[in-house]
């Protein structure tokens, strides 16, 4: 085989997991050069990760992806809390909600699916983009260039010769022991390991425990506990608590012991196996990375910067919204459309959810290892919102601007929760979180009470923003000709929601209806944008937004294009109001 000694791509991704792939699929829907590799000679084919929380849910969907996998899997509502009474019989203490309504999501439930379907998805779509992940494939370290390019060099080994990869960013996708953080130079994990030790075991089980097919706690007086999980294909997965240290060896006398302590905790129900599928035994470890990059030049994602434990089915989410967050920075940054400083706001805004995670592993992972329900249940409805993926929230920075108009629930650095609206160009009742396909673009929706109310401002800040130098010059960044990036099946009503940029969708929330205003009446700013206007709903945006905005003002709310509310701003609806929004709007906008 003959092998060219230098490869050039804009990215290299290092790791062919789910926050792999993510990024991935990603970049190549934003047009960028891509290569990806994988040690492993195939995706997952069992084991590992398994569960999808609702905000992960809600990201496949803005990617058109989510029925790829919504019936591959089974949707957990609920989890019950088991314990032994003295005479050794069990008895459910507690039923709950895993999402109470109280967190507002569209999707209150975990769906359970073998991490090898997400990967499968993933690489599906990048086939369509005519990129596949190159197995077999080895990395060893890499160089960054000196000089105008400032490339990077990483050294490959494929097929027993190497290779060399020139490229302008890399990513570290490859795991917790990654070798792109083992050649950074300012990179280390920092954190500590439990002495627990767990087991855990996908089969197909034969008992007569009652709560089989939802999430279930069991606590023994005696032997300690087991998590058991219902699974795709009839399987559940058990996470059991281990008496001695196995020291992660996958014998088969080892399955049988993890096994036996599974039927000592279970005890007086029958448990066995009809087949098992995957086995693994592992330490708690509760660990974040140092630095989350090396000169803006070479990051790492997912379990490559922080790892824990896995019961509370937090990993491969966490993980792939390290991919997500970082992938449409590198993006804007290659294509010329941000400021290299953007990419700042990587390790500043997911190494605090790393820390955040890890804060409540411990608490969870500790409430597990002493058997304390109460706690447990505790310290799951204290970070329901975050395990939910709702509540990871960022701190103030450069693309998230301090706001005069927030709520509590709904505040720069903070994703939006649902909220219903009818499109008014076609009257089809959408969700206005999602309506707008993910195209790497920023979305900015003004948000009025009466339509006929607010066009003097609406028509003055039309006027306004136009002439505006900075926002101009935003926009030539990208023009709606460079289309040469979306697939056929991309364009398909898509287009109409990036008519003057690709870089910006501008959207018209109103509680006018069609008989109270026409299309044809929209300002010049707004016109091109027909398919983003909208009628509130019932639990609209401005009761579930902006419940104090005041009725003679106009909201501004810029949405990143991961989705999170990047800045908001209320203004007199007056001529003098919709200038100053013009120059808030060019402002925030002029910084990239």
């Amino acid at each position: 085989m003959t092998l060219n000694p230098i490869i050039e791509t804009d990215v290299l991704i290092v790791g062919a997991g789910p926050a792999g792939l993510m990024l991935a699929c990603t970049l190549c829907r934003l047009g960028i050069k891509t290569k990806i590799i994988d040690e492993r000679p195939t995706e997952t084919s069992q084991g590992k990760a398994d569960g999808l929380q609702p905000k992960t849910l809600e990201t496949f969907d803005q990617l058109d992806l989510l029925n790829k996998v919504s019936d591959l899997g089974v949707k957990i509502y609920d989890i019950t809390f088991w314990k032994q009474k003295e005479s050794g019989e069990y008895y459910r203490a507690q039923r709950e909600e895993h999402f109470p309504s109280v967190v507002d999501l569209r999707r209150p439930y975990i769906l359970l699916t073998h991490q090898g379907v997400v990967e499968r998805m993933f690489m599906d779509d990048i086939l369509l983009r005519n990129l596949k992940v190159d197995r077999n494939c080895k990395f060893q370290k890499y160089q960054i260039t000196d000089g105008p390019e400032n490339s990077v060099l990483s050294s490959l080994i494929v097929d027993g010769g190497e290779i060399t990869v020139k490229s302008k960013y890399v990513v570290g996708a490859d795991g917790a022991h990654s070798q792109v953080r083992k050649s950074m130079p300012n990179s280390c994990m920092i954190g500590e390991s439990s002495d627990s030790c767990w087991g855990v075991i996908d089969g197909e089980l034969d008992t007569n425990f009652p709560d089989i097919w939802n999430k279930a706690v069991i606590n023994s007086n005696e032997y300690g506990s087991v998590l058991g999980i219902p699974r795709e294909r009839n399987l559940t997965r058990l996470y059991i608590e281990l008496q001695r240290d196995l020291h992660n060896d996958l014998t088969e006398e080892n399955k049988k012991i993890v096994q036996d302590a599974a039927r000592k905790v279970v005890a007086p129900f029958k448990l066995e196996w009809n087949t098992v599928e995957w086995f693994g035994i592992y330490k708690v470890g509760q660990r974040v990375a140092s630095s989350f990059n090396d000169q803006l030049k070479v990051f790492i994602v997912g379990d490559a910067s922080h790892t824990h434990s896995p019961k509370a089915a937090q990993g491969m989410n966490v993980s792939m919204h390290d991919s997500w967050n970082l992938g449409w920075k590198l993006a804007h940054v290659i294509r010329g459309y941000s400021k290299e400083a953007i990419l700042e706001t990587y390790e500043l805004e997911r190494k605090k959810i790393a820390q955040d995670l890890i804060d409540f592993d411990k608490e969870h992972a500790k409430a597990f290892d002493v058997g304390d329900q109460i706690e447990l249940a505790k310290n799951f409805a204290k970070n329901v919102r975050f395990i939910s993926g709702q509540g990871a929230e960022y701190n103030l920075n450069m693309i998230n601007q301090e706001s005069n108009v927030s709520s509590e629930t709904f505040a720069p650095g903070k994703l939006p929760v649902p909220s219903n609206v009818i499109r008014l160009v076609d009257s089809n009742p959408v969700k206005l979180e999602s309506d707008i396909p993910i195209l790497g673009q920023f979305s900015t929706y003004f948000i009025v009470k009466k339509f006929d109310a607010a066009v003097e401002f609406l028509e003055a800040f039309s006027d306004s923003a136009l002439k505006s130098s900075s926002y101009s010059k935003f926009l030539s960044k990208s023009s709606d000709k460079e289309r040469n990036d979306f697939t056929e099946k991309d364009l398909i009503n898509k287009k109409r929601y990036t008519p003057v940029s690709k870089i910006l969708t501008v959207s018209l929330v109103t509680t006018s209806t069609l008989d109270e205003f026409d299309l044809s009446a929209l300002p010049s700013f707004f016109k091109p944008y027909r398919w983003s206007v909208y009628q509130e709903a019932e639990n609209g945006p401005s009761k579930k937004w902006l419940p104090k905005l005041e009725d003679d003002s106009t909201a501004i709310v810029i949405l990143r294009p991961d989705g999170y509310v990047s800045a908001i701003s209320a203004f007199d609806r007056t001529v003098a109001g919709a200038k100053k929004a013009s120059q808030w709007y060019s402002e925030y906008f002029s910084k990239f």
